[in-house]
């Protein structure tokens, strides 16, 4: 289990509410130098709306991010973060529209030097993979639906992530496979064996002590 990773995950509507997850997640001292996704939403793509590239910059850290990008023009927020190298992977949804996605690629690869992945909606098949599979850095398999944190695990997510990990197997991908929505000490270990090979935690992991939460997931991941 040694080469699971968890990343706390941050889903806010405010820049304060934003910055009392940040500093939650540094009080912790578990995940120095690590990972932390940051969730941003138009309102478009999902309904939520949240805090704007501004202020994720404003509040900088030692992290490395992982921006989520739940939005109609993902390159027009890619963008913003041309000059913050800590911004080292965009996630992009699979379900938007090729002519979206292939100008991202193509102005991502240009202003940065980030990683390119892709989100799957629970009832989006792995099949909309195949055009990019060769450029997927990382496939986040959504297990909840998107804009909302606090949601149940889908159960059937379980078969998707085995399905995915089968796919990055069978065809060689330099990919990593993550899973985002719902994990929590009951499920990660299911999640982790049926082949994910990170975790992205939100309200399970920060609702309440941090360590104590992330305590109760690597003891049901090892145990």
């Amino acid at each position: 289990m040694s080469k699971v990773q968890i990343i706390p995950a941050i889903l806010a509507t405010t820049e304060e509410e934003y910055q009392q997850k940040i500093q939650q997640i540094e009080s912790s001292g578990l995940f120095t130098d690590g990972w932390v996704q940051i969730d941003l939403m138009d309102g478009k793509f999902v309904q939520n709306v949240s805090i704007s590239p501004e202020v994720v910059k404003k509040h900088s850290t030692s992290f490395k991010y992982e921006i989520h990008l739940m939005v109609e023009d993902p390159l027009f927020w890619a963008s913003q973060f041309r000059e913050f190298p800590r911004a080292q992977r965009f996630i992009v949804p699979i379900e938007l529209p090729n002519k979206e996605i292939d100008e991202f690629i193509g102005q991502v690869r240009v202003l940065t030097d980030a990683e390119i992945g892709f989100s799957f909606e629970p009832a989006t098949p792995l099949s909309k993979l195949k055009k990019y599979q060769n450029v997927a850095e990382s496939i986040l398999i959504m297990g909840v639906h998107s804009g909302f944190s606090g949601q149940d695990f889908i159960p059937g997510t379980l078969k998707k992530i085995q399905e995915t990990a089968k796919l990055v197997k069978e065809n060689e991908l330099d990919c990593l496979v993550g899973v985002d929505g719902g994990v929590n000490h009951e499920n990660a270990r299911m999640v982790i064996d049926a082949g994910a090979d990170y975790l992205v935690i939100g309200s399970h992991l920060l609702e309440g002590d941090i360590d104590e939460n992330l305590g109760k997931i690597w003891e049901a991941l090892n145990g």
